[in-house]
């Protein structure tokens, strides 16, 4: 089994991730995996993940930019990470060789052959370092935009009936299973974030979930409050849940709710995210605001809006613009490098996973 979420998405802060506090604890031993871009990173760990995902949970995590291309991937019963070290994710061992090693996959290119694209590599890795600092600025500003919305809305929004709502929500969720006596935990996993293709949520979820809910919030507030108390109470049932929020936002504002044993999901569609399920039973959020305090305040919103169309698209625009010169890097890297020692650096890796197993 596959299960599918971003490594981390940028913030108003810059690249942000969760998994870092993974990485460095006891709990996993983690490959940590060094090189230019075209090294193979990428494809190494999206043959692990098909290997070891015929007899175990496997989690892939996408690049936010570049959702094509994975940055990590977890096997939860041998208790493994293998993880791009590289920028904007650098991670370095704090137990080297204990919970931690350094893959370095630079060993495997021929330096001359770097040498002879040296000028061009140079000038392709500086102009595609400042399209991401473009990209993460266009982001920054989504990310106002957004927040200028939520918190004029959280103004005009009924607390205590959302909070009712949600609360008879999970009663219905839970029917006929008993409450458990222990608190269930919360994870945090990214279900949603900018991309090259726009502001994208991976379709994993909506596929596999067998009851799935969709909040329809032009608004983010509603909505981010009702998965708060939905989230709430399924842990007050027992039930640990995987809580995805909107990074982009300087507010904390939760947007999906996974919650696997039931195998149901709670998603939000917003001006960002803009789901549509035919499938899914939708919740119509606008029913938790005043719309008459909120009247004279709708071409506020409507502006707001376009520009969330606007400074989405420039920013998807310019992660595409950047992906395309990444493109030109790896080619250069491809050209010097040593797959066959790759695929035995990878066989390695998979031999020790399986020693771990028995």
């Amino acid at each position: 089994m596959i299960e599918k979420f971003f490594f981390g998405g940028s913030t108003p802060n810059g690249f942000s991730t969760q998994l870092t506090q993974i990485i460095n604890s006891t709990e996993y031993y983690t490959y940590i995996l060094k090189g230019g871009p075209g090294t193979g990173k990428s494809s190494m760990m999206k043959k692990i993940a098909e290997r070891f995902a015929k007899n175990e949970k496997v989690t892939c995590f996408y690049c936010s930019s570049d959702p094509d291309s994975l940055d990590a991937v977890m096997m939860h019963t041998s208790k493994v990470i293998i993880v791009d070290g590289t920028p904007p994710h650098v991670s370095e061992p704090q137990f080297p060789g204990v919970c931690q090693e350094i893959v370095d996959l630079g060993r495997y290119w021929n330096k001359a052959i770097l040498k002879e694209d040296r000028e061009k590599i140079i000038r392709a890795t500086e102009l595609n370092k400042s399209m991401m600092t473009g990209a993460a600025n266009y982001n920054k500003a989504l990310g106002l935009i957004c927040d200028d919305t939520y918190t004029c809305a959280e103004g005009f929004t009924d607390r205590k009936r959302i909070e009712e709502a949600a609360r008879s929500f999970c009663d219905s969720l839970f029917k006929n299973r008993e409450r458990r006596t222990r608190r269930g935990n919360q994870t945090i996993r990214q279900l949603s974030a900018m991309t090259k293709y726009g502001y994208m949520t991976l379709p994993w979820a909506e596929e596999s979930c067998r009851k799935l809910y969709i909040l329809d919030d032009k608004l983010f507030a509603a909505s981010g409050m009702f998965i708060e108390f939905a989230a709430e109470q399924a842990m007050q049932y027992g039930y640990d849940i995987k809580l995805s929020p909107c990074l982009l936002s300087g507010i904390p504002i939760s947007e999906h709710l996974l919650i696997d044993e039931i195998n149901a999901a709670l998603m939000t569609s917003s001006p960002l995210t803009q789901l549509t399920n035919e499938k899914a039973r939708h919740i119509d959020c606008s029913v938790y605001y005043d719309k008459d305090k909120m009247q004279p305040y709708q071409k506020h919103f409507e502006a707001n809006h376009s520009l969330i169309n606007t400074i989405a698209g420039a920013s998807r625009e310019m992660l595409a613009d950047a992906k395309r010169v990444h493109d030109e890097m790896e080619q250069y890297y491809i050209s010097a490098m040593d797959f066959d020692a790759l695929d035995t650096v990878c066989e390695k890796i998979c031999e020790e996973i399986e020693q771990k197993q028995n």
